[in-house]
């Protein structure tokens, strides 16, 4: 008798599980394991799937997102090029007020992580005193405004997706921890019933596959930190 290993993805311990049922259905001494696996190995595959398909709108917001922060970063740097020329073609007032530090603290975060310094662009914008900076204020707080508010609506949306992945996925590691679980209590059954008759004991349960049977942790995560250059999963995790 040989169980998959520990690490198996969901894809494999449901085939071995429905190889499994079919075995112990022919006993009666193992039918009623035989409902209860094939019970848990149905909500297996389906958190599988649903898991999978909670895959789309994280694909799908993590695109919006990249091109959210490609249209944010576009405006903060016409910004800044407009507050040069304001400042009669350099860097004077109005760049030292709005952009103490240039772009490159704004620009450099990524994904969620740049919400706040735009966030802070837009207050010291907002709140400044400097001498002449009204007709500049007037033309670039809108802008500025709303690319912060398309912006933390792409974050927004990317976060939940993610969330919503990762919750589906913690679900299905814990079905996976009972469908193993129930595999080694089921092995134990297996031998109470058939003390003497090994060749019968091994037949009922399905060989295993060592290549296909495992899954190195990179194969088979749940989400990660919310960037746009984040890769997920595998199709096939």
């Amino acid at each position: 008798m040989r169980a998959y290993r520990s690490n198996a993805s969901s894809p494999v311990r449901v085939e071995y599980g429905i190889e499994l049922v079919e075995g112990l259905a022919l006993f009666p001494e193992t039918t009623s394991a035989a409902s209860d696996l094939g019970t848990l190995n149905d909500t297996l595959a389906a958190q599988h799937e649903n898991r999978r398909a909670l895959r789309v709108p994280v694909l799908r917001t993590r695109a919006a997102l990249r091109f959210a922060e490609y249209g944010v970063e576009r405006v903060i740097r016409s910004a800044l090029r407009a507050a040069e020329i304001e400042d009669g073609g350099r860097r004077g007032r109005i760049c030292a007020g709005v952009f103490p530090k240039g772009s490159t603290p704004i620009l450099k975060p990524v994904g969620k992580r740049q919400v706040k310094p735009l966030k802070d662009l837009v207050e010291r914008l907002e709140k400044s005193k400097v001498a002449g900076i009204d007709a500049y204020r007037a033309a670039w707080l809108p802008k500025l405004k709303d690319a912060l508010a398309s912006f933390e609506a792409a974050v927004a949306k990317h976060l939940a997706a993610l969330s919503a992945h990762d919750d589906a996925f913690k679900a299905e590691l814990a079905l996976r921890d009972a469908h193993h679980d129930a595999v080694d209590r089921i092995m134990g059954q297996v031998r109470a019933a058939f003390p003497r008759d090994r060749a019968l004991q091994d037949v009922i349960f399905p060989p295993v596959d060592e290549v296909d049977a495992a899954t190195t942790e990179s194969e088979d995560e749940g989400a990660q930190d919310p960037l746009p250059t984040q890769p997920l999963p595998p199709v096939d995790a």
